[in-house]
């Protein structure tokens, strides 16, 4: 799950069959995101912090969805001009029925899970989700759109005025899944910052899950 950043094996097998599934360079122009381009490298990639829920049972839960470890992984990373949104993409293929298992483990964290901590260092950073009702990306309707199922839900990561906010897209087809995660700092909703992510937000949903399922854009 790359939603904070994770390390993934070496691929058992060659990936260019997952590579062709990712945004590319190329693709960024036609769907009307020429103030973004790709990073050498994609900007996460350090396995997650431990993360404490409010049950010692939704900690497991929490620690094992966010840990998943696929067989085989490719991803890629998009940097706007001012470098105020960065957008991970994910496309992994796990062992059969793997894929449903790790999604039931976000459902059911997405569910249950209203804030939790990470430790880094000495440091306790608390994340809250979002209530989709009160999401301006309206991700329950996101999720009809795509995939065997999905799933996207916003988090607020960090104290006060100084929160990053994390949006994460999860669609899954078969035993391969798509990560989308959009990560910025939060703004109030009027303020420009927030206009330009929506909209970046909204190109990039019809561009990757379109590529991953293999779906004309728009």
């Amino acid at each position: 799950m790359s939603t904070f950043g994770d390390s993934r094996p070496s691929p058992t097998a060659p990936s260019e069959d997952l590579e062709r599934l990712l945004v590319s360079a190329a693709d960024l122009t036609g769907a009307g995101l020429d103030d973004f381009t790709r990073l050498e490298s994609p900007s996460s990639d350090e396995d997650p912090p431990p993360m404490t829920g409010p049950t010692p049972e939704l900690t497991a839960v929490l620690n094992r969805a966010f840990s998943d470890k696929a067989a085989r992984e490719v991803r890629t990373s998009f940097m706007n001009a001012d470098s105020s949104i960065v957008v991970d993409e994910g496309v992994s293929e796990r062992v059969a029925g793997a894929a449903v298992t790790w999604m039931a483990d976000m459902r059911r964290v997405y569910t249950e899970c209203a804030a939790w901590t990470m430790s880094i260092g000495d440091d306790e950073i608390t994340v809250a989700l979002v209530d989709p009702a009160d999401d301006p990306s309206e991700p329950l309707k996101v999720e009809q759109r795509f995939g065997d199922e999905a799933l996207m839900r916003t988090m607020l990561a960090g104290p006060v005025g100084q929160q990053a906010r994390i949006t994460t897209l999860l669609v899954r087809d078969g035993d391969r899944a798509l990560e989308l995660t959009f990560r910025s700092l939060a703004g109030e909703p009027g303020d420009p910052e927030a206009a330009r992510l929506a909209t970046a937000m909204s190109k990039f949903l019809e561009l990757a899950p379109a590529k991953f399922l293999g779906r004309p854009v728009g």
